[in-house]
């Protein structure tokens, strides 16, 4: 992989959501790479070597010609990621998913260029499938306005690449957990992140019913490995893929974990509780979810490479330095 990043040389490399907990992590590394990083953001950034910036609105076209007539590679990870905020303000969800794929759509037709875009989409686009282990060959069926806005920027982003405006790629992610410069904004994302402060913090953690519902973990360092991975392999455009670690674990394990691993470095037990559902939950929220990734391993050679229990590991000693 480290060959073929340095094609990466050179190319400018646009971020949306820049200063999200994802798109923090992703500039960082592909600096690395001596990519020229343009950082898109709704705020002001602070200056980094490597990166420069770009203060806009993505619901408005006219950033989007800016950013189109540099980069040679999008990765689109600004919008809507609650799936709270999504019911709640619908239509404001709506815009700022969608129209940015459709406004990229039609600059990228205006200035004659055609670049990839990588398209953070996600797993619960699949709804409520029958089996545990979903693969992208299982229909997606949205239960949840967030999921089904999703699926709408999949088929334009998908549509744009059919008509050779855009080399889309929609990575659908599972549940990322870990270290970042900056934490997600959603109080409905980061689980794993907010249960570990409030550990550190002194706090017992609570689960909802029993906790033995499953679900896929995937650390953001493989995360940000699988969209280096999409960035650069050959044959990926068009496509859809899971990016997860293909291993499920129960709720509670996870929080069992957890609590374990701040104890022992805290020398603090960490109690966890359990309390009913809240009215009026989605049952997206009580899935079983297990992703099958061999889809993106064949057409790339991504693979995760970080365990739960290590990706955990780290992730308690990035907080030990913030709180202790």
């Amino acid at each position: 992989m480290s060959d073929l990043l340095k094609s990466l040389e050179g190319k400018v490399i646009a971020v949306t959501g820049a200063n999200g907990y994802i798109g923090s992590a992703l500039s960082t590394k592909l600096v690395e790479y001596s990519a020229r990083v343009l950082r898109i953001s709704s705020k002001k950034l602070h200056p980094q070597t490597g990166m420069f910036d770009l203060k806009a609105n993505i619901k408005i076209v006219d950033c989007w010609e800016k950013i189109v007539s540099q980069a040679d590679i999008i990765i689109h990870l600004a919008g809507n990621t609650s799936i709270h905020e999504a019911k709640k303000n619908y239509v404001d969800s709506l815009n700022s998913t969608i129209l940015p794929l459709q406004h990229l759509d039609l600059m990228a037709r205006k200035l004659g260029r055609k670049p990839r875009v990588i398209f953070a989409s996600t797993a619960t686009i699949y709804g409520l499938p029958d089996t545990i282990v979903t693969s992208e060959d299982d229909n997606i069926d949205p239960i949840t306005e967030y999921d089904l806005h999703k699926a709408f920027a999949e088929q334009q982003l998908d549509m744009s690449t059919r008509n050779g405006v855009l080399g889309g790629v929609a990575l659908r992610l599972a549940n990322v957990y870990g270290s970042s410069s900056l934490e997600s904004s959603a109080s409905d994302r980061g689980i794993l992140n907010q249960i570990t402060r409030m550990a550190f913090q002194g706090k017992d953690l609570t689960v909802y019913g029993d906790g033995n519902y499953v679900r896929d973990y995937i650390c953001i360092d493989d995360v940000v490995s699988a969209f280096l991975y999409a960035i650069i392999s050959n044959n990926v455009e068009g496509q859809s893929f899971n990016i997860a670690s293909g291993v499920g674990h129960t709720v509670r394990e996870v929080f069992d974990l957890v609590a374990h691993q701040v104890g022992d470095v805290t020398g603090h037990k960490v109690g966890i509780n359990e309390t009913p559902w809240p009215e009026g939950v989605s049952p997206i929220e009580k899935r079983n979810f297990v992703a099958s990734i061999d889809k993106f391993n064949k057409f790339s050679g991504w693979k995760p490479t970080i365990s739960l229990d290590e990706g955990i590991s780290r992730l308690v000693s990035f907080y030990m330095k913030k709180y202790t």
